[in-house]
């Protein structure tokens, strides 16, 4: 009896199981995050940076281009703390480490992009060249490694 029982459950699954063990829970691959994220530990900024950021994950579309920039922001940010400078070095070292590091790749790719740094810079420093304080390169700190999280996090 238990010979025909069996006999019959493996003809009715070769006839209608086909797909049967398809509609099992099967895990799902969990998405791969950014690179840039993996590489980078940072912190989620405050509100007030976010909202001041933003822009800039609106401005930068391409995703090798915002890992990219995150990283490039993200060293900026790190480096500022020890910079002893003026507001025109800070901008040059910006402008030129930007020139060297992206090259050509960025030139009138994104449309506001410099202008927004520039103004975010000036929010920061004032547009008069005087030497910039410690509390002057926290904010620096703080605002571009915002620009790094809402890069890496966003989208």
């Amino acid at each position: 009896m238990y010979k025909n029982i069996l006999a019959i459950m493996l003809l009715l699954y070769a006839v209608f199981g086909e797909g049967l063990l398809d509609n099992l829970d099967k895990p799902e691959p969990k998405p791969e995050p950014n690179p840039a994220a993996k590489i980078l530990n940072i912190d989620k900024p405050s509100d007030i940076v976010l909202g001041d950021v933003s822009i800039f994950s609106d401005l930068i579309t391409d995703p090798n281009d915002r890992a990219k920039i995150a990283i490039f922001n993200y060293e900026f940010a790190e480096r500022v703390l020890s910079y002893d400078a003026d507001v025109q070095q800070i901008n040059d070292v910006y402008s030129l480490a930007g020139k060297l590091f992206f090259k050509n790749t960025l030139v009138n790719k994104y449309e506001g992009l410099s202008e927004e740094i520039q103004q975010l810079l000036e929010k920061l420093l004032t547009d008069e060249n005087h030497s910039i304080s410690t509390k002057e390169k926290e904010s620096i700190n703080k605002y571009f490694m915002g620009i790094s999280w809402i890069l890496i996090n966003e989208r």
